[in-house]
C-alpha cells in the first residue's frame, strides 16, 4: 500500500508540470473525490514468528481535493487502509494505516510535497487474546526549488511496541 503513496507523489508531480505548461483558465478548477478498493495477498511472513504464513484482506480509501488555478496547483488528502491478516497457526493481526499528504506547485517557484504516515498492527492469539501492538510513524518532506534542485527531509521513522515479540 506504500507503493500507492509514492505512485501518487509521482502522478501529482507530473500533473503539476503539465499544469504549468497548460492553457490559463479564468476560475480555479476544484476536484474532490474518494476512491475505495479492496484486495488480498497470500504468502505473508511474520518477523516475530518464523515459519508462519498469512493472508491479508483489506480495504483502502483514497480521498482528496485538488485546486488548479492559472498559476498554481494544490492537492491534499488522506489514504486510509484497514485489514486483517490471518496466520497459519490461527492467530490474526488487525491492521490500520493512515497517510496524510499535501502537494503545492506554483509557476516559476518551488514545489513541495509532504506526507505523514502511521501504521498499527494489533496481534491476537488464535483464541482472541491480545498479545502485541506495533506502531510505526514516519514523516517525509520533498521540495523542488525553482532551479530544479531537490531537497528531501525524512523525519526518521520509528517503531513502538507494546507487548513482547
Amino acid at each position: 500500500m506504500r507503493k500507492l503513496s509514492f505512485a501518487l507523489a509521482a502522478a501529482t508531480l507530473a500533473l503539476a508540470c503539465a499544469m504549468t505548461a497548460g492553457v490559463a483558465q479564468a476560475k480555479p478548477i476544484i476536484v474532490r473525490d474518494t476512491v475505495t478498493s479492496s484486495g488480498s495477498e497470500t504468502g505473508l511472513t511474520d518477523d516475530c514468528r518464523p515459519g508462519l504464513t498469512g493472508t491479508i484482506n483489506g480495504t483502502d480509501v483514497f480521498s482528496y481535493q485538488s485546486v488548479e488555478s492559472d498559476h498554481s496547483f494544490h492537492i491534499h488528502g488522506t489514504i486510509r487502509d484497514v485489514g486483517r491478516i490471518d496466520w497459519s497457526d490461527g492467530s490474526y493481526t488487525l491492521i490500520n494505516s493512515v497517510d496524510h499528504f499535501s502537494f503545492n506547485a506554483a509557476k516559476g517557484q518551488h514545489q513541495t510535497f509532504a506526507e505523514t504516515h502511521v501504521d498499527t498492527g494489533d496481534f491476537y492469539s488464535s483464541d482472541g487474546v491480545f498479545e502485541l501492538r506495533v506502531t510505526f510513524h514516519e514523516v517525509e518532506h520533498f521540495t523542488v526549488g525553482a532551479d530544479g534542485a531537490v531537497r528531501v527531509q525524512f523525519e526518521r521513522g520509528h517503531f513502538h511496541f507494546s507487548g513482547a515479540c
